[in-house]
């Protein structure tokens, strides 16, 4: 059977459905707060509810915030510097499925691709005149294979330049990287040079004629002399994820130079960076994890947009320092991506990017590329399957909508409307027994079609499947036949929908 990727999935359900314009309802059960007649809701702790409980949820008007953007991807993905090209492969070997991959994040739109995050600070092109202990030196053959990747995917990067060396270098090493970059990537293809990553964990360096700890304020006036000396160059930042500092992202802001044009801060709702630290997979379903982080998020963005600025979520993933086995790798965690994103749109940000890492230590390895005889190849983590779920149902120039109802414990719900005019109801089932929900979305009457995201259980870490399909290792597409139900709405317009447990259901409707 051909490959087939979501654009496929939509027009096979529509060719059962027997309509011209289609909605995606995903279902999937989760645990968290209940927010009324909001785009995305949960209820309670994880807990069992008889198979035959029923419930109602209704998609409303649209929400109060913008579509996703048709210039610019609204989801793609981080990755470092230095390891990019154990992924894309060589401007004269590229890996293919790899584009494939990336390009299926981003429907409708160029994709986003942000390199850097702690090599954005340990990579450099060799500067005359100043000490080599970078720990990855950049090439022109490094930069013409980036710019292979980049050309395409027909979009755009955010590239790490380092701001770590303090008040000493910095204004001469910067200026020097950015300059190589434009040359060997081309200007026309950074969107943003991102000054900096995560300055919160800077070590001391000299401020002022005496020496202490990096403050915000001692960052802001870093970024900003360094910005001083990078002429009219698209600048973004902090690039922060401290507790401490993101609360004050305002007064950061004032301090950092005028021209910033994206904001960009970094996302992890769980902790693993000591041994104290005591995980389980029904934490990516609490209340912090997705409508608590997305709270936090939408303040950010206010801050922002006081400047006249907007909000990039630049690097995210459901746990810090690294991951951790058994959840990073997990279907819970594609079940907490699809529901995340939804909560972000709402509060406002401009896009998001996963954190992929090319590491066999770093359990946060969305992506595995090998390269062989026989070709590149490509593996995937569940948590990209969520990815994928999210970009076929929310394509470029989608508006997210209000939905209202439920009422059970562990359970989630967006909806959105697509630029084609079909609706598309996404709900989240993270319980132990199935639910059935009753949906009800005025202005569509005909036949849906119902396919499902799935895994064996929340801690499953193989075996995913989107409509039955999964992920072809030699393309990066999905492949085999997508398995789609047709479901008749009741004479009042309603869908009855059965969500299995620790599953999403995927319904179409005509628009």
């Amino acid at each position: 059977m051909m490959p087939r990727n979501p654009s496929t999935i939509r027009a096979a359900a529509l060719a059962a459905a027997g309509a011209i314009a289609a909605a995606v309802v995903i279902a999937t059960a989760s645990a968290a707060a209940d927010t009324p007649a909001s785009t995305t809701t949960a209820r309670g702790p994880m807990a069992r509810t008889a198979a035959s409980a029923t419930a109602s949820v209704r998609v409303g008007s649209a929400a109060a915030v913008g579509p996703t953007s048709t210039a610019q991807g609204f989801l793609g993905i981080a990755t470092e510097l230095n390891t990019i090209t154990a992924l894309s492969g060589p401007a004269a070997d590229p890996d293919t499925p790899f584009v494939n991959l990336l390009r299926n994040l981003s429907p409708g739109a160029p994709f986003l691709l942000r390199l850097g995050g702690t090599s954005g600070d340990d990579s450099w092109w060799p500067v005359p005149g100043v000490e080599e202990r970078w720990a990855y030196r950049f090439t022109p053959r490094w930069g013409a294979d980036v710019q292979a990747l980049i050309r395409s995917l027909g979009g755009k990067a955010i590239i790490g330049v380092t701001l770590k060396d303090g008040p000493k270098n910095d204004a001469k090493i910067a200026p020097a990287e950015v300059a190589d970059f434009n040359r060997y990537l081309g200007s026309n293809l950074i969107d943003a040079f991102e000054l900096g990553n995560e300055p919160e964990f800077y070590p001391p360096f000299v401020v002022d004629g005496g020496r202490g700890h990096v403050t915000i304020a001692d960052y802001g006036k870093l970024f900003s002399n360094v910005a001083s000396e990078l002429g009219g160059a698209p600048l973004a930042g902090p690039g922060s994820g401290s507790p401490n500092w993101l609360p004050k992202l305002g007064t950061m802001l004032g301090d950092m130079s005028s021209r910033l044009k994206l904001v960009t801060v970094h996302a992890y709702p769980m902790k693993n960076c000591s041994g104290l630290a005591h995980l389980s997979v029904s934490d990516f379903f609490a209340s912090a994890s997705i409508q608590g982080l997305a709270d936090s998020i939408h303040a950010m963005v206010k801050a922002a947009a006081a400047r006249g600025e907007p909000l990039r979520v630049d690097e995210i993933n459901g746990v810090s320092c690294g991951g951790d086995p058994g959840l990073s790798d997990s279907f819970g965690e594609a079940l907490w991506a699809l529901n995340v994103l939804p909560a972000l749109w709402q509060a406002g940000v401009q896009g998001v990017n996963f954190q992929t890492v090319a590491s066999n230590y770093n359990f946060n390895r969305m992506i595995t590329a090998k390269d062989s005889a026989s070709g590149w190849r490509v593996s995937v983590e569940p948590e990209y399957y969520g990815l994928l779920a999210f970009a076929d149902a929310a394509p470029a120039g989608s508006h997210l909508l209000r939905t209202s109802g439920s009422g059970l414990p562990g359970f989630f719900q967006f909806a959105v409307r697509a630029p084609n005019g079909s609706e598309r109801v996404v709900l989240t089932n993270v319980g132990s027994v199935a639910r059935t929900i009753g949906l009800t979305a005025p202005g569509t009457r005909g036949t849906g079609s119902l396919s499902l995201l799935s895994a064996n259980s929340l801690s499953a870490t193989s075996g995913t499947k989107l409509a039955g399909q999964t992920l072809s290792p030699r393309t990066g597409k999905l492949a085999g036949t997508a398995r789609l139900t047709p479901v008749r709405p009741t004479r009042k317009g309603v869908y009855t929908v059965r969500v299995p447990a620790h599953s999403a259901a995927i319904l179409t409707l005509p628009g």
